[in-house]
């Protein structure tokens, strides 16, 4: 399958669930909606998939 770069990247931190490198593919910016919530830039990005890893441990496939 050929996925954009930022596509694999993001792909590779989560499965790897390294918040930091998650974070950093975000523009500063960034609003993440999860849960009923909004998570705006990537501080509050990294706390926010720092905090789902220990719950859930996702692990993200692309099927197509």
């Amino acid at each position: 399958m050929n996925l954009p770069k930022v596509i694999t990247d993001l792909i590779e931190a989560q499965n790897s669930h390294d918040a930091g490198a998650y974070s950093s593919l975000f523009s500063e910016n960034a609003n993440v909606f999860d849960e009923g919530k909004n998570h705006i830039g990537r501080a509050a990005i990294r706390k926010w998939i720092e905090n789902s890893n220990q719950q859930y441990q996702t692990t993200l496939k692309p099927i197509s």
